[in-house]
């Protein structure tokens, strides 16, 4: 049994117990609960909690408390490049707060397929994936994890994903969701940060794969998770998820960081 250890408590956010929880607790606390109706999927953001943290928290509070089974990460990849997509099946993910426990059900569905691998080394150094794991521990009381990197940005690869994990999905009896990790934009100014992230937003609420992918494409609009946010909205558009619902969007410039290089932090719901 594969146990993945945290590689990046005591950086990225802290590595005592008590003080990860109420960090999570506080940035929670503050975020607005909307009455959103039957969401399939939350983007959040993975930089320093310190820096995006208090964004994640608007797509986490909606899950505060909620009756969620299994949770789907679906993560960029940082270092490793592969043609599809990295699932583990087996094993316990490990962070400051406890283990959590992989859904090994969900994960051999997937690995039918030729397009998902089981590449530990793709996971092992992946912040993206790593940093919401206790978001959920905090918000959700007991789930079962699949965790995904994606290590492609080509549109008919993301796609074909996002077939495959709605697909595996659907006969599903249990409550589930997706999380879709991603930044927005990265070291622009302030001002040219909010300009191209307002790109990224109003090409995502037209719920359009190919129209964000072009508008990706060509730079007006930018995100680092580019695959996970394509995969995750084919999959949630075939799960039954019909619209978008922005909750927050800041960048560093506003909550801990200088304003002349900023990266842009979005959360959004995928709603039925």
């Amino acid at each position: 049994m594969w146990q993945r250890q945290p590689g990046f408590a005591g950086s990225f956010y802290p590595a005592n117990p008590d003080k990860l929880k109420n960090e999570i607790q506080n940035y929670i606390s503050k975020a607005k609960v909307l009455q959103l109706e039957n969401p399939v999927a939350f983007i959040s953001p993975h930089a320093g909690y310190i820096y995006s943290g208090p964004v994640a928290a608007y797509s986490y509070a909606q899950l505060k408390d909620k009756p969620v089974d299994v949770a789907i990460i679906l993560a960029p990849s940082h270092r490793a490049r592969f043609n599809g997509a990295s699932v583990i099946s087996y094993g316990v993910f490990q962070t400051p707060l406890g283990n959590i426990q992989l859904d090994t059900t969900i994960a051999q569905k997937l690995l039918d397929d030729e397009l998902f691998l089981e590449i530990k080394e793709a996971h092992q150094y992946e912040h993206s994936l790593e940093v919401q794991l206790p978001f959920l521990q905090v918000v959700l009381s007991q789930f079962l994890l699949v965790p995904i990197v994606i290590g492609t940005i080509d549109l008919d690869v993301c796609r074909h994903i996002g077939n495959k994990i709605a697909e595996a999905l659907n006969d599903e009896k249990r409550s589930y969701v997706l999380i879709l990790s991603t930044d927005l934009s990265h070291y622009y100014h302030y001002d040219v940060a909010k300009k191209i992230d307002t790109n990224f937003i109003e090409a995502l609420k037209k719920f359009d794969e190919n129209y964000l992918y072009e508008m990706l494409k060509s730079d007006k609009a930018q995100a680092c998770g580019e695959g996970p946010v394509l995969a995750g909205m084919v999959a949630s558009k075939k799960l039954g998820a019909k619209k978008v619902e922005i909750l927050h969007y800041a960048n560093s410039g506003d909550t801990a960081g200088p304003k002349n290089e900023v990266v842009g932090y979005l959360a959004a719901a995928f709603v039925k």
